[in-house]
């Protein structure tokens, strides 16, 4: 189409510039006429020459008279009685072609046609290069499942405008819907950690301008691993997503809300991770405002969650951090807000706790500890100190109980009390615990073959090795690579932990039992068992726990307690130790209520192995290969 469209103009430029040599061609004839020396003029006799008119193709010639002659075509000037004056028509276009104004009119004509041309292959090329765009956003919109809007008239850069239209919208929606997805926790739809903290962030600069106050709660659920434990992961879910909803709700009623213009999400409520969410308080008024806050999320929290014909009761903690009481920066908000939150945790659960700097020194004793408790156990600077338990008939020894001691380098002697929680609660008793296995019945085998052969020795196992240990394959390969009897080993397993077991670990523990490994419930009476699961368990020492010892002589109850116990261990068959015994009255106290052996300092502090050896093998082997064990001199 445009080819032929650049033809017909052509063509009609050369048709113009013909007419304008014909024109021209008159002035020339006139010229001729007149007398211009510059034209030779012939004259052919009429009676031997014919004429004729110039073809109407000859757009050049036409309306002239041609003479020919000799092949050679010549235009009529005039005529006489007997001649035709003529001149050559080569001679004579040729003349009129260079004359000044058909020169003009060539140029001229030859600009615009070099002005067309350029236009049109411009138009060309746009219109080629408009085709391509076409073809590549159609293949686009294909991509991506997208249809644009139809014109009534289309023409190609009508469809690309449309194209690009529906393009551009797609984008904007994508971006946002990325910007979206990229901050937004899948499960509850609420902001991510990553998202809160930079809007923390962009807050506090705000507040910075201000001089206002701002603060966060840091949230986690109690109990919610129990649920997960009963019902499934998809139950948990759901519970989750029904916690987001109240805090939302909160947020709302508190007028708490900060929607991002961008992707139109809750800024100031995240899913932190797990069941760990936070909100945050952009402008603190008073104190009282907070408290009211999080006392509205214990609250709310704290409602029956009901899925399908399930009731679950949970409850929550928080941690409350203040800006800039607290801290400084995001990060260090959420972190001392974190710390509150496990004070709450400590202190009851479902509460609320408010940071302070207590809370501070309490956290950073913890991570100091942490860390040099982990070089400690890496290079084996644990050892090991055992504590005598005796017959209150005979003190002949029962057993010992192993136990861990740390003498830092510079703190001296640090209280097992204090680490062995921090060792529990980042899983280095995993590794620690091992090393007290094996340790202690390596030296329970050295004693055995000195010849204390009726003499046991007691480890602490605690819930996190029996979760994550083979408490039979574990304890049987010590027993293997020591040598030591399983008749010569006990377990002392807390009345917490024994309550929360689940079924495959008493199947274990009963396995150990049948190879000769004895099982004692340690600190019973602070775990509030029923005596149903008492009767279930695989035990056969009672640990009665050192707080009831302490309060016989002060309370009457405590006193009939003991004397429960006692009564209970003896019916089932179970052996009743007595912890915590520092005074006379105390020993003489659990002997009359049927204790049959007791531990405590009054017997003996825990000793080292060395000392253990110089009193008991030392001063009465005679006795001791006879027996198999021999008496504890108190107060030695």
């Amino acid at each position: 189409m445009n080819k032929f469209k650049t033809i017909s103009i052509i063509v009609l430029m050369v048709i113009s510039l013909c007419f304008s040599v014909n024109i021209g061609l008159k002035n020339q004839i006139d010229s001729v006429n007149l007398f211009n020396p510059n034209i030779v003029v012939h004259s052919f006799d009429k009676n031997t020459s014919s004429i004729t008119i110039a073809p109407w193709y000859n757009l050049a010639l036409n309306g002239y008279y041609i003479v020919q002659h000799q092949n050679i075509s010549y235009i009529l000037v005039k005529t006489t009685q007997s001649e035709y004056i003529t001149v050559k028509a080569q001679e004579l276009l040729l003349t009129s072609l260079t004359s000044p104004r058909n020169l003009f009119v060539f140029i001229i004509l030859i600009l615009a046609t070099t002005v067309f041309i350029k236009r049109e292959r411009k138009k060309h090329y746009f219109s080629v290069k408009i085709a391509q765009l076409n073809r590549q956003t159609d293949a686009l919109l294909e991509a991506f499942n997208l249809e644009k809007k139809q014109t009534d008239k289309p023409t190609s850069l009508s469809n690309l405008s449309e194209s690009i239209n529906t393009l551009n919208s797609h984008v904007k929606n994508y971006v946002k819907q990325t910007q979206t997805s990229i901050c937004q926790d899948k499960l509850t739809l609420l902001i991510d950690r990553h998202a809160f903290i930079q809007h923390i962030d962009r807050q506090i600069n705000l507040v910075n301008s201000a001089d206002l106050k701002c603060a966060l709660l840091f949230i986690d659920l109690d109990g919610f691993k129990k649920v997960n434990d009963s019902f499934g992961h998809s139950f948990g879910d759901e519970i989750l997503v029904q916690v987001a909803t109240r805090l939302a709700n909160v947020l709302r009623h508190n007028k708490l809300n900060n929607i991002s213009a961008v992707n139109k999400l809750e800024q100031n409520l995240s899913r932190l991770g797990g069941d760990e969410f936070s909100i945050f308080i952009e402008t603190v008024s008073d104190e009282q405002q907070v408290i009211d806050i999080a006392t509205h999320v214990l609250s709310e929290l704290e409602k029956d969650f009901i899925l399908g014909n399930k009731i679950i009761k949970i409850s929550a903690s928080i941690g409350i951090a203040t800006y800039p009481e607290s801290a400084s920066s995001p990060e260090a908000l959420l972190q001392l807000a974190d710390v509150a939150m496990y004070r709450a945790k400590h202190d009851g659960k479902g509460i609320f706790k408010v940071y302070s700097p207590e809370m501070g020194k309490k956290m950073r004793r913890y991570h100091y500890l942490l860390e040099e408790l982990r070089l400690a156990v890496a290079h084996k600077d644990i050892f090991l100190s055992f504590q005598p338990i005796v017959h209150v008939e005979d003190c002949m020894i029962d057993y010992f109980e192993a136990l861990a001691r740390w003498e830092h380098p510079v703190e001296g002697m640090i209280s097992p009390i204090e680490f062995i929680p921090i060792a529990e609660e980042s899983n280095l008793i995993l590794e620690l615990g091992d090393w007290i296995m094996l340790e202690s019945c390596r030296q329970m085998a050295a004693w055995h073959n000195a010849g204390m052969r009726k003499v046991k020795i007691s480890v602490n196992v605690s819930g996190v090795q029996l979760k994550h240990r083979p408490i039979y394959d574990w304890v049987m390969e010590c027993l293997k690579k020591t040598g030591l009897p399983p008749t010569s080993l006990m377990l002392e397993i807390t009345e917490s932990i024994f309550i929360k077991a689940n079924a495959n670990i008493i199947k274990e523990l009963e396995k150990l039992r049948a190879q000769g490994v004895t099982i004692a419930i340690d600190d019973f009476g602070t775990g509030f068992s029923s005596l149903s699961t008492l009767a279930d368990l695989p035990i056969d020492v009672i640990k009665i726990d050192r707080s009831f010892i302490t309060q016989a002589h002060k309370s009457q109850k405590y006193n009939d307690i003991l004397f429960s116990i006692s009564e209970l261990g003896q019916k089932l068959g179970l052996k009743i130790v007595a912890e915590g015994v520092e005074e006379v009255a105390q020993f003489e106290l659990v002997k009359r209520i049927g204790v049959s052996s007791v531990q405590g300092y009054l017997v003996s502090r825990p000793e080292t192995s060395i000392n253990v050896g110089n009193k008991v093998l030392n001063k009465s082997m005679g006795h001791l290969s006879s027996t198999g064990t021999s008496a504890w001199e108190i107060g030695d």
